[in-house]
């Protein structure tokens, strides 16, 4: 499978609708909603990503360790040497740190770049201090910007460092909602810093957010 690493331009921002004329993002493939894993490259690679802690011990679930090292080639390939110039966030999981299904993914994708490339600098500068309910769980009901923010919580003790390049990492790209929490919440802390957005896939416009159902968060 190809993946290529994609800029959101004005022809496609409109379909994330949170994101704003400045943000700066990109994207590896499109995840199409309701067409399963079957359906492309994407589907699988996000589905077998997002598979849950329900999902341990079942034969399927080596396919998320396989999904992770995927990924982290995709990041490691596209960056290079170029990556040194980055300090890579992974955006927090909907479930808090001492929730059961914590699944911290993202930040499992970073550990595999960084043994792959050990100039990557990565931090979980972000927190959450309680869990919420998936986005895709949520279709009626989504948290708004200022909602996310405020469960948000920094580690301090990670902020010396910190690049004045900050790469926002997370799986799907849907309504931009959380990209453009973390951008303004860093924003706080790092006022001179560069904000933008990786996302391993981008929701391709024929999905609405509310059929995001079959993904498995």
């Amino acid at each position: 499978m190809t993946f290529r690493l994609t800029q959101i331009d004005d022809l496609v921002r409109g379909q994330h609708y949170h994101l704003e004329e400045d943000d700066l993002c990109y994207f590896f493939g499109e995840y199409t909603a309701r067409r399963g894993a079957t359906h492309s490259a994407t589907n699988q690679l996000i589905m077998n990503l997002k598979k849950g802690n329900d999902r341990r011990g079942r034969p399927e679930y080596r396919y998320k360790g396989q999904a992770i090292d995927d990924v982290a080639r995709m990041v490691n390939n596209s960056f290079g040497g170029a990556i040194a110039n980055y300090t890579f966030v992974p955006v927090p999981p909907s479930k808090c740190r001492t929730d059961a299904a914590y699944d911290d993914r993202m930040a499992a994708v970073l550990r595999k770049v960084h043994e792959l490339n050990p100039a990557l600098d990565f931090r979980e500068l972000v927190w959450q201090e309680s869990s919420t309910v998936a986005s895709h769980e949520a279709a009626n009901n989504r948290p708004t910007v200022d909602a996310i923010m405020e469960n948000y919580r920094l580690d301090e003790a990670l902020i010396p460092g910190v690049k004045q390049n900050i790469i926002v990492f997370d799986d799907v790209l849907t309504a931009g909602c959380h990209f453009r929490a973390m951008k303004r919440f860093l924003l706080r802390y790092f006022p001179q810093a560069n904000v933008l957005g990786l996302f391993v896939a981008r929701t391709a416009r024929e999905a609405d957010i509310a059929s995001l159902f079959d993904l498995l968060d």
